[in-house]
């Protein structure tokens, strides 16, 4: 089939895909919002790139990641829920934050959209369904609780439901 590609990682039809840089081969651009670089086909956090490209930068553009969270165009969703979240909701939405502040040196288009109550709960949406994944991955690592991760077999995207209940015995020692 024309265009696809067989291994291990997904293919992405820049063709079709209307996040993706515009900027031309070659060409170094940086981003106008956040300052993320664009060199040789890869977004880099501008304190990670190399001199001699920051030289480079000859274009002013918008990089998907400022796109996706402007239009709110979420591939990942993390529902947090339970008890627990009552008591840690400061340390939690901390956690979030600096997960994403890291992650962004390996990807800058990694990103929080928004990050608001829904109903007993919290939802964070994110630009990427890896970054999701990865939240998950660190509540439950970090807190323990349950986690449950679910992709999409047709579009990118993921959802992630984190819940801890908190201990019957630390709710009578209150």
């Amino acid at each position: 089939m024309k265009g696809m590609h067989l291994g291990t990682k997904k293919a992405i039809d820049t063709e079709v895909d209307p996040y993706m840089s515009d900027v031309k081969p070659g060409e170094a651009a940086a981003c106008i919002k956040c300052g993320a670089i664009y060199h040789k086909k890869r977004w880099t956090m501008p304190e990670d790139a190399p001199q001699a490209v920051l030289a480079k930068v000859s274009a002013s553009v918008t990089c998907p990641g400022c796109i996706k969270v402007r239009d709110k165009f979420a591939e990942g969703f993390v529902t947090i829920q339970g008890s627990f979240l009552k008591a840690h909701k400061d340390e939690i939405i901390r956690l979030l934050r600096n997960k994403e502040a890291i992650s962004r040196h390996t990807n800058p288009l990694e990103r929080i959209i928004e990050i608001k109550r829904s109903g007993a709960g919290v939802e964070v949406t994110t630009t990427t369904e890896k970054l999701a994944q990865r939240l998950g991955a660190m509540l439950h690592k970090t807190f323990a609780g349950e986690c449950v991760y679910k992709w999409s077999d047709d579009v990118k995207l993921a959802r992630v439901v984190w819940t801890r209940q908190e201990a019957a015995s630390a709710k009578r020692a209150r």
